[in-house]
């Protein structure tokens, strides 16, 4: 059953993951967003990020929300499948400044939830990350975190609060995927 379980997740944590790079709200693995790669500034913020669960809950309602949006919407949906091949290559700042400024929809739904539109970004990518990372050790995928991928602070956020992430991930899959 708790195999099952873990498959389950880990499958919701990869629609989120690729949810979360069509719409632009991760760096690309690999891309130049912010310099060199895995080890670019973007990247390493994301990956040292300190979560909270409060902040999770309130990025987790808020894409929710947004993928409601989309789904309601077909010409924001397809406005921002057309955009995702390139938000994903920029920096989070500017992924940021393309929100606020091009879907000012999405940038309230962020905003009424005490977020700003970079912080946003930011915590979504450091959860899609974190819970992969205690998903797969869980999983027995991993037997331990590798340096500099996850901070043992959220890896213990995570893991002492594991039903809440669940639901933080249910949260976040698009509904297509469910």
């Amino acid at each position: 059953m708790r195999l099952r379980e873990g498959r389950s997740l880990f499958r919701s944590v990869a629609m989120m993951a690729l949810a979360g790079a069509a719409l632009g709200l991760l760096p690309a693995s690999g891309s130049q967003a912010g310099g060199g790669g895995d080890n670019s500034p973007d990247v390493l913020e994301v990956r040292h990020y300190v979560l909270t669960l409060d902040k999770a809950q309130r990025a987790a309602t808020a894409v929710q929300s947004i993928n409601q949006l989309a789904a309601a919407n077909p010409s924001l949906n397809a406005a921002l499948d057309g955009s995702s091949a390139t938000t994903g290559k920029k920096p989070i700042t500017q992924q940021a400044q393309d929100i606020d400024s091009r879907y000012p929809q999405i940038a309230a739904i962020i905003q009424r939830k005490g977020l700003g539109t970079r912080e946003f970004i930011v915590i979504t990518g450091a959860i899609l990350n974190d819970v992969g990372w205690v998903t797969m050790k869980k999983g027995g995928m991993v037997q331990t975190y590798p340096a500099g991928m996850i901070t043992m602070e959220n890896a213990a956020l995570i893991e002492g609060n594991w039903p809440a992430f669940q639901e933080i991930a249910a949260k976040m899959t698009p509904p297509n995927v469910k």
